[in-house]
């Protein structure tokens, strides 16, 4: 792995860059930036593939949670594995084409989504009181939705946690701020009471990203979500999940038992006393049956949803 993309790994697995969309794109980049390197210390198309296999393969495991970024690297190696791939210049020209093409899928999905989720969000709207939006970590999705419905004049207030032990939810809060939006930031373990009808605070909707999303509807994201989600099951507050189907975790039906990535206890406590365990647990999973809907590039479906929806439109995913 040269220092490039050695940095670029690095740079994911600090969470320098961080949010599965970004992630993908840079694999695409670092992998397209390189091609003619590549091309030229492979004697024909099987070392071809096989490095730009070995690669990909370090670049996604930086967040092995990130399914978004298996798929396409998945995309890459089954468009170059067809029999009409012939020779290393085969090879590049099928690169340049499935990364171009790749990119513009993504970024036409972020549109649709987008849209979706601001048709979505404006018909909770509120006549005689502010809409009050709880969310999670940072996610761009989330956050476009939510300067685009500012944006259409609609009132609404903001809550979002600071996402510990990194403070990812000092992002989204800045974002929200810089842009004119009324933001609250709260610490994480406050979020579930503050979701509830006990708190007073009228909260009328919950809308987070996610990481991964499973066949049958539920997700993996940021350690902190299944509390909120609880939460607003319990109180009938309606969550809904932005995402790409190209998030989905090929072939897994469901997450209830996939262990979950735990990061080093330092980013909680550097200076820990000997003898103290330490759960930096990174992620968690919200099951489908907190989910009212996940609002996606094919609409906003039901949990129940998602496997046709896949079927129909990204089946090498099944």
């Amino acid at each position: 792995m040269n220092k490039e993309i050695h940095d670029i790994f690095d740079q994911i697995r600090t969470l320098k860059i961080q949010g599965a969309t970004l992630i993908a794109r840079n694999i695409i980049d670092a992998l397209t930036k390189h091609i003619d390197d590549i091309a030229e210390e492979s004697k024909d198309r099987d070392e071809f593939i096989r490095s730009i296999m070995n690669i990909a393969k370090k670049l996604a495991i930086a967040q092995p949670v990130e399914s978004m970024a298996q798929n396409i690297i998945g995309f890459i190696i089954f468009e170059l594995q067809d029999s009409n791939v012939k020779d290393v210049e085969d090879c590049k020209k099928v690169m340049m084409e499935i990364s171009t093409s790749l990119n513009r899928t993504i970024k036409e999905n972020e549109i649709k989504f987008i849209e979706n989720g601001v048709n979505t969000i404006e018909s909770l709207t509120k006549k005689t009181r502010p809409l009050n939006v709880f969310t999670h970590c940072y996610s761009s999705g989330v956050r476009s939705i939510l300067e685009k419905i500012d944006n259409r004049n609609i009132d609404v207030k903001v809550y979002n946690i600071e996402t510990r032990p990194v403070f990812q939810g000092r992002i989204t809060a800045k974002k929200m701020s810089d842009v004119g939006i009324n933001v609250t930031m709260c610490i994480d373990s406050s979020a579930p009471f503050l979701i509830s009808k006990k708190s007073g605070n009228n909260i009328d909707v919950v809308l987070i990203g996610a990481d991964s999303v499973s066949l049958r509807g539920s997700i993996i994201n940021k350690s902190g979500g299944y509390g909120m989600a609880l939460s607003a099951f319990n109180e009938q507050v309606p969550v809904y999940i932005v995402t790409s189907l190209l998030k989905i975790k090929k072939g897994m039906e469901n997450f209830i038992d996939i262990p979950t990535e735990t990061r080093p206890f330092k980013e909680v406590w550097s200076e820990a006393p000997i003898g103290i365990n330490i759960m930096n647990l990174a992620f968690d999973v919200i099951p489908s049956e907190f989910i009212t809907g996940f609002i996606t590039e094919f609409g906003v479906l039901k949990p129940e949803e998602i496997k046709d929806a896949v079927r129909k439109h990204y089946p090498r995913l099944m």
